[in-house]
């Protein structure tokens, strides 16, 4: 996030636990359609190892015979390592850069359409939903849970990752924390992601800490923004090829993988 960006207003909703930017009610699809994103293609091997090892991680909900669905697909780096390990993959996204660029780098079957629109065209139902960094974004996110609820066949699962503002990283920094931005309309803690998904016929079954996987230079190209003093860092770092490209893991312990099933009524 660049310093200079506008950090919203948030507020907490007594009843469902939810904390909602000041934004929630402006619309951005607009800007998700033409978004490009080039340092995230920088990365996309980086976020093939990330997936990669995020479906080690949750090995044990994923099948062969599954019909996956992946809301927010983006590059398709995730969809290029779950493809093989399962029966059918489909991807949504909204930015037809994005969209684009998956289609022909990973020959992924992507749909180029808001989610509303899919949901309302398309019969088909789904095994496995994904949604990664994704709800934090969405208009209305008890909505769109409920959608994806009414897509998943018997023992269907949702599957998503998002920040998690009870953490300590979370309370520690406030209103200083590095994901309180514009785009971000709605934040949850532990017990609000499992209040909006029963509410939803989805038992939150596993919370996972999410780990991510960065070149070191990217690394600190990320905290130069944030602490610009250190840029002598970055600057030493980027005469150095090799030393640059060493890959680390990295988790403040603030973003969870949330994992649930369709309850059977």
């Amino acid at each position: 996030m660049e310093s200079n960006e506008i950090r919203p207003n948030l507020f907490f909703c007594k009843d469902c636990e939810i904390i909602f930017s000041e934004f929630c009610d402006q619309n951005f699809e607009k800007n998700y359609e033409d978004v490009e994103d080039p340092q995230y293609i920088d990365q996309i091997e980086n976020k093939k190892l990330y997936f990669n090892h995020l479906i080690k991680k949750i090995s044990n909900l994923i099948y062969e015979n599954d019909n996956v669905l992946e809301i927010g697909s983006y590059y398709g780096a995730f969809g290029s390592q779950i493809k093989n390990k399962v029966k059918s993959y489909e991807g949504l996204e909204l930015s037809k850069y994005a969209s684009s660029y998956a289609i022909n780098k990973f020959n992924l079957n992507i749909i180029n359409e808001n989610l509303y629109n899919f949901f309302s065209k398309y019969t088909k139902k789904y095994d496995v939903i994904f949604m990664f960094d994704v709800i934090e974004h969405l208009d209305d996110p008890d909505k769109v849970l409920k959608l994806c609820s009414s897509k998943l066949n018997l023992n269907g699962r949702l599957i998503l990752t998002t920040m998690n503002m009870n953490s300590l990283f979370a309370r520690i920094t406030g209103k200083y924390y590095q994901w309180i931005i514009a785009q971000h309309k709605f934040y949850f803690t532990n017990k609000s992601m499992q209040i909006f998904l029963e509410r939803n016929n989805l038992k939150l079954n596993r919370i996972i800490n999410d780990v991510r996987i960065i070149n070191i230079d990217y690394f600190f190209f990320k905290i130069t923004q944030k602490l610009p003093f250190l840029k002598f860092i970055y600057k030493f770092l980027d005469k150095f090829e090799k030393l640059k490209k060493i890959k680390i893991k990295f988790s403040l312990f603030d973003i969870n993988i949330y994992c649930s099933n369709l309850q059977n009524k």
